[in-house]
């Protein structure tokens, strides 16, 4: 039986977010323990994780959403530097932070929408944080809200090349996914 980890995302190369994920690890890596991100090759902005799909069903995908594939995306992403995530008051997931865009916005409820109405998901997912992993995030030190902060000072927003949208599958290993477009 044919099953793959997919989700709906938009790779994202640039060298101002390579440059910040440098700088990232070598100013956190004293504040905490992470899991970086494998390969710089991986960063993307994900419109919706579906987790273990049949390829059938990644193939009837493909057919529902095709014309979002066919398109290149060409309005505003502006990398606005660092961010995280907490659950129970801990920081979870460090993330390069993208500036709130309608348009990006209106592509996400475009897509959940189109997903739902074809039943692909059971509801609309209204939030969306548009932002693209760095690392998880195992332990942090007190200094570590300080040092991102630092960062993020010095880091100037960037505007970000023109996208396109895939299926992208999630490889696991014990060396961290690997992220590749199959469609």
């Amino acid at each position: 039986m044919c099953r793959k980890r997919i989700f709906i995302g938009s790779f994202v190369r640039h060298e101002a977010l390579m440059h910040l994920f440098e700088i990232s690890k070598e100013s956190l890596n004293k504040t905490g323990y992470f899991k970086w991100t494998r390969t710089q090759e991986n960063f993307h902005i994900t419109f919706h994780f579906f987790g273990s799909m049949h390829c059938n069903d990644i193939k009837k995908l493909h057919e529902v959403l095709q014309d979002f594939f066919q398109n290149e995306y060409d309005f505003d992403l502006e990398l606005q530097g660092l961010g995280y995530f907490k659950r129970k008051g801990r920081p979870t997931v460090l993330y390069a932070g993208l500036l709130s865009n309608p348009r990006l916005y209106q592509l996400h409820q475009t897509i959940q929408k189109r997903l739902f109405g074809t039943g692909f998901i059971s509801e609309i997912q209204m939030r969306f944080t548009p932002h693209i992993t760095l690392a998880r995030i195992k332990k942090t030190l007190p200094s570590f809200e300080e040092e991102v902060e630092k960062i993020n000072r010095d880091f100037k927003p960037v505007r970000l090349h023109p996208f396109k949208i895939d299926i992208i599958e999630s490889i696991l290993s014990p060396e961290g996914a690997l992220y590749k477009a199959i469609y």
